[in-house]
């Protein structure tokens, strides 16, 4: 039978960005963005559209594709910095950045984007996006469905998850929800470290010229081991750094930035530990001729959540 919003309600399920979040697909797929490039008073949106040229992409682009293929388990409304009805805060709960969209609503829509990573000092780690972190099931907009077992709500439906720069689609196990699925957020999880792992392992074979010796990828437990803490880690961000750093075309550095902000943001630290990593870090490139190495440390540092 298939399920009800209320029924995902009552099973304590958040169905309250669905609406949101599919405004915000349609407009990007329709192309009726418009960006607000202006420095803000952080800097912090300089930072992540300098690095996203770094990476070989348009801005407006980029976001249009971020846009189109957002899902409601993402976003978290903050209603406190909402100045009017038109406007919508959103916090993205993966990526750690806020989107201020204000809605044009006359007649033919549009959306002004105000696009910009909003981690200064952790404000994103609020109680609210520590218990969307918690969700264990969540709704999705997919792309088509795979399969369907007869007279059961069971399917395999895929569907397409920004991840950093890159643009992943995955096949899950799903139940139907009216007009979307319902899916498990772990398996989400798992198939991010799946891929990340494959990009790790591939630098083995590549003509890359890294240190494979000191590499490391994640367990067949999807964890990080820290065994060896202090040299295995921070050899590993390194190699990452330098996959990124000597990457030639868009696709290949979108993939690199996957990677590592996948491998940043699974690193299970102490705040001691994450401010020495990224003392390291900072010490190893403190002299380079590496072109946006700052941008790519900033990058490192935001996924960390440093202050």
């Amino acid at each position: 039978m298939q399920l009800t919003y209320e029924d995902a309600g009552r099973q304590g399920l958040d169905m309250s960005m669905i609406a949101v979040c599919r405004k915000l697909r349609r407009l990007a797929k329709l192309d009726r963005l418009k960006l607000d490039e202006n420095e803000h008073r952080s800097c912090l949106n300089r930072h992540l559209f300098d690095y996203i040229e770094y990476c070989g992409r348009d801005v407006l682009d980029f976001i249009k594709q971020y846009l189109s293929n957002l899902q409601p388990y993402m976003i978290l409304r903050r209603k406190e910095q909402e100045p009017e009805h038109s406007f919508i805060c959103v916090i993205d709960n993966v990526y750690r950045v806020s989107v201020y969209i204000k809605v044009d609503n006359r007649q033919f829509e549009e959306v002004v984007i105000s696009f910009h990573e909003d981690n200064k000092r952790g404000i994103v780690r609020t109680n609210s996006l520590m218990q969307a972190d918690q969700q264990r099931y969540v709704p999705i907009f997919a792309d088509s469905v795979m399969s369907r077992v007869e007279e059961e709500n069971r399917y395999v439906v895929k569907a397409f998850f920004q991840r950093g720069l890159s643009v992943l689609g995955l096949e899950l196990a799903a139940a139907k929800c009216e007009d979307v699925f319902i899916v498990e957020k772990n398996a989400i999880h798992m198939q991010f470290l799946s891929y990340c792992n494959d990009y790790i392992r591939d630098l083995y074979i590549s003509d890359l010229n890294l240190d494979f010796d000191r590499i490391e990828v994640f367990s067949v437990l999807q964890q990080i081991s820290f065994t060896s803490y202090g040299r295995d880690t921070f050899s590993s961000v390194s190699i990452l750094i330098d996959s990124l750093c000597v990457q030639k075309d868009m696709f290949s550095k979108s993939l690199a930035d996957f990677a590592l902000v996948t491998f940043v943001q699974n690193l299970k630290l102490t705040d001691e530990q994450r401010q020495e990593l990224m003392d390291l870090l900072e010490e190893k490139f403190r002299v380079t001729s590496i072109r946006g190495i700052d941008l790519i440390l900033m990058r490192i540092r935001e996924n960390l959540y440093l202050e």
